[in-house]
């Protein structure tokens, strides 16, 4: 059914409940940024920032389970690069906020060589990726010997000589095959012309980060500079969540006024002003949001705002009613612009870190198996401050997407009839103790027993412990419709960004975040589209902790 025109389903008001200068939508990452530089900037302005849910982060979700205080599910980002993302690490230092190292193998093993990989039912270690021997693929001899990440090397070096020394003005620019740009090529429908199918399979399975990537544009997704084993990663000590609280906690202390539970339903030009009527959210009593927050008992709040900031992704964008995204074709398509990705997470909790008998200390595993990747947290009594007793253990058993998260569905949700629709859960996990759920979505026993079977195959035992507490989010629920984005192959992304950071000329709309960002899935590319929305219409410079010869973007 087609949406309603804006004169139609937006009932303008005469007298507004909450008069400000600026309103920015939205308290992940992009957001809180906004709203502190703003009020930073302008300490008289009545400055307020609105968020669907009750708490701030986003896709930024920092949980403690139950029996592990010190140790964070991290159920949506969870790391940054601090060589190469200068902007979340020059945030991080200034705001004074604690931070580790993330690592992704154990201490005689940085890179994760000795973790595992099960292929097409081989059990492997991530070294054997270049054995041909071990590697259950028929590629070519030109091929093998290559794991993933050498593999997209030679791929790029084939298609585009001197990859290393280009610029991104001159990778946009690049053309491959007879004259074709790389632009308007898919990630993946490149491999395939490149690679046999074999080969463009195993990449596939075993790529693990390329797991991660939707058939976007080439330009983007080719490249193979930032992953590899040498790459160092970081995290909050108090998990990343704690980047966007610190955020809008500094913005607070400014006199900011953030008001959580309020969805955007609609807004329109009125005047000199925009109207905007807020929706009242509620969320469920466990205190947890993103899935169980929904609308209340139809209490809005009536705004009127001189300016207004969109700190939103796509699917946010797409559900609210503003009558350019619904009558302007060219706003349309800067929106649609980019591909949602569909992304999955499981946790459990384990009495002991049962991984560390095959010499599993950290960072990831992987397989083709539905699981895709799994990922080894901290043990509580390791960590400062807790009781060194106390054993439990996080692992993160499925960190997935795309293809694989139809799989998890179908043991969420329940059918009972030909006739009916969803009419509830299958049997929630029932943890021991009677612990509340960590977070609003219950996991299904059916959920973690097929977890536990898979886990127990990829790591080739016959018995891992009982889980005595479990987590998950899939993040392409409804508002936020994907874990990250990727830009469509065939745009010209570089001239869609400045665009939408303020998408019609005559209006005082401004949109920023991840989606529309030159670092898609990373805290890096929120913040950089903030930064520049903040100096290119806001008349802001940049903060001096940011390196003077630090590149933006586009």
């Amino acid at each position: 059914m087609a949406r309603p025109l804006i004169h139609e389903a937006f009932v303008p008001f005469d007298e507004a409940d909450l008069e400000v200068d600026i309103a920015v939508v939205g308290a992940g990452i992009a957001g809180a940024y906004s709203a502190w530089r703003l009020k930073q900037k302008y300490p008289q302005k009545r400055i307020s920032l609105f968020e669907y849910s009750n708490r701030v982060g986003g896709r930024l979700y920092s949980v403690p389970l139950p029996g592990m205080p010190h140790v964070n599910a991290e159920l949506g980002g969870m790391r940054y690069i601090p060589k190469s993302q200068a902007f979340v690490r020059e945030l991080i230092e200034n705001l004074g906020l604690p931070n580790r190292e993330f690592p992704m193998g154990a201490a005689d093993d940085p890179g994760g060589m000795n973790n595992l990989v099960y292929l097409r039912r081989r059990l492997m270690r991530a070294k054997d990726l270049t054995n041909p021997a071990m590697v259950p693929y028929l590629m070519n001899p030109t091929e093998q010997g290559m794991n993933p990440d050498q593999l997209q090397r030679y791929v790029m070096n084939s298609l585009v000589p001197h990859a290393a020394d280009l610029t991104q003005d001159q990778w946009n620019e690049t053309k491959v095959f007879n004259g074709e740009d790389l632009y308007k090529t898919g990630f993946w429908n490149l491999l395939y012309r490149v690679l046999t199918s074999e080969a463009y399979q195993f990449m596939d399975d075993a790529g693990g980060y390329y797991t991660n990537v939707a058939n976007s544009t080439s330009v983007l997704s080719l490249p193979v500079f930032e992953f590899g084993p040498d790459v160092k990663y970081r995290t909050l000590d108090a998990g990343y969540e704690a980047l966007p609280k610190a955020v809008v906690q500094s913005f607070q202390d400014l006199q900011g006024d953030f008001r959580p539970n309020c969805r955007l339903d609609s807004f329109a030009k009125r005047g000199e002003s925009y109207a905007m009527l807020f929706v009242k959210t509620s969320t469920d009593r466990r205190g947890c949001t993103d899935g169980r927050t929904i609308p209340g008992p139809k209490e809005t709040l009536k705004v009127s705002a001189k300016q207004v900031v969109l700190a939103m992704p796509r699917r946010s964008l797409e559900l609210v009613r503003w009558e350019p995204m619904i009558e302007e074709k060219s706003v349309r398509e800067m929106v649609n612009a980019v591909i949602s990705q569909a992304a999955f997470k499981i946790f459990l909790g384990y009495p002991y870190p049962w991984w560390r008998v095959l010499g599993l200390q950290a960072g990831r595993s992987i397989t083709d198996m539905p699981l895709r990747q799994t990922f080894y947290f901290q043990t509580e009594g390791e960590q400062t401050g807790a009781d060194p007793k106390n054993n439990n253990s996080l692992m993160m058993v499925s960190y997935n997407d795309l293809g694989s998260v139809p799989f998890w569905k179908a043991l969420e949700e329940q059918t009972l009839g030909p006739e009916s629709i969803f009419h509830g859960r299958l049997n929630p996990f029932v943890k021991k103790g009677g612990e509340q759920p960590a977070t609003p979505l219950d996991i299904t026993r059916q959920m973690v027993q097929a977890a536990q079977d898979l886990v127990r195959e990829i790591h080739g035992l016959e018995f891992i412990p009982e889980p005595y507490t479990a987590a998950y989010h899939d993040w392409s629920e409804d508002p936020y419709g994907a874990g990250w984005h990727a830009w469509k192959a065939g745009v010209e992304f570089w001239k869609v960004m400045p665009k939408i950071r303020k998408p019609v000329a005559t209006e005082d709309v401004y949109i920023c975040g991840e989606a529309y960002s030159i670092n898609q899935g990373w805290v890096e590319g929120a913040l950089q589209t903030a930064e520049l929305m903040l100096e290119e219409h806001f008349d802001l410079k940049r903060p001096s902790w940011l390196p003077a010869d630090y590149n933006l973007g586009y």
